[in-house]
């Protein structure tokens, strides 16, 4: 009796052990999971804003051409 009791003891040590490995796990990815999303969040960002330069550099060129061939046509039609 005294065995099968020492054994359940040493059997319900090992499953605390197993749970608090288990807490630290899960703690440890709580905080990469964190990370991850604000990484994600930071390069989300960033790509925003170098696809708003893109469009707006490429506004501006747009704009300039058009600008060009309006005064181009204001001075054809003038002749």
């Amino acid at each position: 009796m005294e065995d099968i009791l020492k054994q359940i003891l040493s059997e319900l040590k090992e499953i605390k052990t197993d749970i608090g490995d288990l807490k630290t796990g899960q703690a440890r990815l709580e905080v990469g999971q964190q990370k991850l999303q604000q990484n994600l969040i930071e390069s989300l960002g960033n790509y925003t804003e170098k696809i708003t330069e893109h469009v707006d550099d490429q506004t501006e060129v747009l704009n300039k051409r058009v600008y060009k061939f309006e005064s181009e046509i204001e001075r054809l039609s003038r002749q």
